[in-house]
C-alpha cells in the first residue's frame, strides 16, 4: 500500500504525462490492443521506483525510458511479432466501447447505429494501412489535431489529412452500400 504523500506524487506523474506515455505506446506498437496493458504495466513499474524509493525524483524523460524498456520487454516475453493484427476476432466491448465514443466533427456517429455496424466498421478498418488505424486512434481517441499527429508519426500534415478523408469517404461509402454484405 503506498502512504499518501507516494500517492499524490505518483498521481502528479500520472496527470502530466498520461497523454504524451499514450501517444508514444501507440506509435511504438503495432497492435493496437496491447496499448493499454503497456500502459497500465508502464505505470506500475512507476509505482514500484516510488514504493522502493519514494525520494526518487521520477522524470518525463525516466517513465519514457520506462515505456521504452517495457513495450520491447512485453512482445519479448509474449513471443509476439512486431507486425500483429491490430484486432482479435473475438467480440471485444473495449473495442466497441472506444469506437462508440468517438468524438465526431465528420458526422462518423451517424454511421454507427448499433453494435454490429460497429463490427463492421472495426473489420473494414483492419484491411487497412496500420497507420491509417493510428491516425484514427490518435485523432478521434487522443483527440489530437492533424498537425500533432504528423509530428508524432513523423509524417506530412497533408499525408495525414489524405489517409484520415479519404478512409472516412470510403468509410461513408463503405457503409452506405451495405457494408461486409457488398464486400
Amino acid at each position: 500500500m503506498l502512504d499518501q504523500d507516494t500517492l499524490k506524487i505518483f498521481e502528479k506523474l500520472y496527470e502530466e504525462t498520461y497523454g504524451e506515455i499514450l501517444k508514444y505506446v501507440v506509435c511504438s506498437c503495432s497492435n493496437i490492443e496491447d496499448v493499454k496493458d503497456i500502459v497500465q504495466i508502464i505505470y506500475l513499474e512507476v509505482i514500484k521506483k516510488l514504493k522502493k524509493d519514494a525520494s526518487f525524483k521520477i522524470t518525463k524523460q525516466y517513465i519514457f525510458g520506462i515505456a521504452k524498456n517495457k513495450i520491447n520487454s512485453y512482445y519479448r516475453f509474449n513471443y509476439k511479432a512486431k507486425i500483429v493484427s491490430l484486432f482479435s476476432n473475438k467480440d471485444n466491448e473495449e473495442e466497441i466501447e472506444t469506437i462508440d465514443n468517438i468524438p465526431d466533427e465528420f458526422d462518423l456517429q451517424s454511421y454507427l447505429v448499433n453494435k454490429n455496424d460497429v463490427e463492421i466498421i472495426w473489420n473494414f478498418l483492419k484491411k487497412k494501412k496500420v497507420i491509417i488505424f493510428k491516425i484514427f486512434y490518435l485523432y478521434y481517441y487522443c483527440n489530437l489535431k492533424i498537425k500533432d499527429i504528423a509530428k508524432t508519426l513523423n509524417i506530412s500534415e497533408a499525408n495525414v489529412k489524405n489517409y484520415l478523408y479519404r478512409t472516412l469517404k470510403e468509410l461513408a461509402s463503405f457503409m452506405k452500400y451495405g457494408g461486409e454484405n457488398n464486400v
